[in-house]
């Protein structure tokens, strides 16, 4: 009986420790969907203008669950002509990672006080660290976002920094869209619309004046960031332009010049799909999906003041093209085109025997 107590015991032990690891990986999708986003960073290195021969080591990356994203940018860092150097083979390595406190790291810009730190290090000058700000699936959904910064040991300067995202749906009923139409813009403009009323609502805010406004990670054309800027404009803030292209970009700068804006907003589009309603002849109907997720932080505290998620579901009706049509009745009916053919010889058929039968003789 003890024996079969220990034996059970030891199962639902194994159990635990399988479910706990399976938890902690990426799934296969979400890989692919982070491999997509450092593949972007490698083009964007290797056109960034970094020194070849630099050494470049990467500090942990928060949030990444079984080292795979760091994986991932050892090889982007080589394929894009740059030169990695283990920092783990240094012997100070570990030893200025205790030392330096994560909190004064955090997963945005290294400050020239944090630097210093590094400088015992013998082949890295230069670090590339950061942070998985999203991983996840959905359902048919995959949403990754990354944030990536780059700075020098030797001269405490940011580099290069950038948000990275990826979002890309499985095969299904559910298609992403890859353009904005018109249509597009005003769901997407109707679904931001509805954070005005909690932006102006929430009591955390009634003290800020300056928003600076951090594109949307997965924003395909700029166009979901400049409705945010007009959203705040509508409230009693006034939306700031920094320049900068990250949240970490915008810290650094505020810290730096704290004057600029009270708070900072920033967020992703995590959501952009279609699903087929029903197919006429003349017209098809999608259900389109929008989510924004948007946040306002202070500058000065780092403290999230207001967040929320956006989300629309409205119905767009396509008309279609002549092209569209004949596709679609192929599809529907693939011999469709021999039914057509076969017609137009009988029909060239007949038309011979009325002229033969008509001829004046």
């Amino acid at each position: 009986m003890k024996t079969i107590y220990k034996c059970g015991l030891l199962c639902w032990v194994i159990l635990c420790v399988f479910s706990i690891f399976s938890w902690a990986a990426f799934n296969e999708d979400v890989r692919q969907a982070l491999q997509m986003a450092v593949d972007d960073a490698q083009k964007q290195l290797s056109q960034s203008g970094l020194p070849a021969d630099k050494g470049i080591s990467i500090l942990p990356i928060t949030g990444d669950n079984e080292r795979y994203v760091e994986g991932l940018l050892k090889n982007a860092i080589t394929a894009a002509g740059l030169l990695y150097v283990e920092g783990g083979s240094d012997p100070l390595w570990n030893e200025i990672l205790k030392e330096v406190e994560w909190s004064e790291r955090k997963e945005d810009m290294l400050d020239p006080q944090t630097l210093v730190k590094f400088g015992k290090l013998k082949g890295t000058q230069i670090l590339l660290y950061g942070n998985v700000r999203s991983a996840k699936q959905d359902g048919q959904k995959i949403f990754v976002e990354l944030e990536l910064h780059i700075s020098s040991i030797e001269t405490k300067q940011h580099l290069w920094g950038a948000i990275l995202s990826k979002r890309f749906y499985l095969p299904g009923a559910v298609e992403g869209i890859i353009a904005l139409d018109p249509d597009v813009r005003n769901i997407l403009a109707q679904t931001i619309d509805k954070g005005i009323a909690s932006l102006k609502t929430s009591p955390k805010l009634q003290e800020i004046k300056t928003v600076a406004v951090v594109p949307l990670a997965g924003d395909i054309d700029g166009y979901v960031t400049a409705r945010v800027q007009d959203i705040v404009s509508k409230t009693h803030m006034n939306p700031k332009n920094l320049d900068v292209g990250t949240l970490g970009q915008a810290r650094q700068l505020l810290r730096d010049k704290p004057g600029q804006a009270d708070a900072i907003i920033y967020g992703a589009l995590r959501d952009l799909s279609r699903r087929l309603v029903s197919e006429k002849i003349f017209s098809t109907t999608y259900e389109v999906s929008t989510e924004v997720q948007l946040s306002i932080q202070s500058s000065a505290t780092g403290e999230v003041l207001w967040s929320d998620s956006l989300y629309d579901v409205s119905e767009v009706v396509k008309k279609r093209t002549l092209e569209e049509m004949l596709v679609s009745l192929t599809k529907k009916n693939p011999k469709i085109w021999l039914y057509v053919a076969v017609g137009i010889v009988v029909l060239i058929v007949i038309g011979k025997f009325f002229k033969a039968a008509t001829r004046v003789r």
